[in-house]
């Protein structure tokens, strides 16, 4: 902590510093050195510096996972900010596809909540029926067998 700034603008200062409190990371001494700073100005000064959390999930932005180190298991997440100098995408499979786009153990797509299949059925073998139970102005055309008509 800096202690000879005024509290609402001091941040926290590497290394050790004799009697007072260290801690492992500076988003740690942030949290625990100034814990009613309004201003914002400790986490402000990080390198990466959490920013404000979205509102929706469709404000998430997807990106590589920092801990993924070996690209055959890499994945990607949101559940954070997206760190400096990351690549932010809209969805999970953007991002598999951005960043293991040679991965191929599919792992990334492989650990997606709805993960595609590995081959989808042929274009040719989807038929489409018309939809005689739902009403004639409303009505869509389904995939698959009709059965009986």
């Amino acid at each position: 902590p800096d202690y000879d700034t005024d509290y609402e603008a001091a941040t926290c200062l590497p290394g050790k510093m004799n009697g007072r409190p260290s801690f492992d990371s500076m988003a740690e001494c942030c949290i625990g050195a100034y814990p009613a700073q309004t201003s914002g100005a400790c986490f402000a000064g990080m390198d990466s510096p959490p920013t404000v959390a979205p509102t929706t999930e469709a404000d998430k932005k997807w990106f590589k996972d920092p801990e993924s180190n070996d690209f055959t298991t890499g994945t990607c997440i949101n559940d954070g900010p997206v760190p400096s100098g990351y690549v932010a995408y809209g969805t999970n499979a953007e991002c598999c596809a951005g960043e293991y786009s040679t991965q191929i153990t599919g792992a990334c797509f492989a650990g997606m909540a709805n993960a595609p299949s590995a081959a989808p059925s042929s274009v040719d073998d989807i038929k489409y029926y018309p939809d005689y139970d739902t009403d004639y102005e409303a009505a869509t055309c389904l995939p698959g067998k009709m059965n009986g008509r």
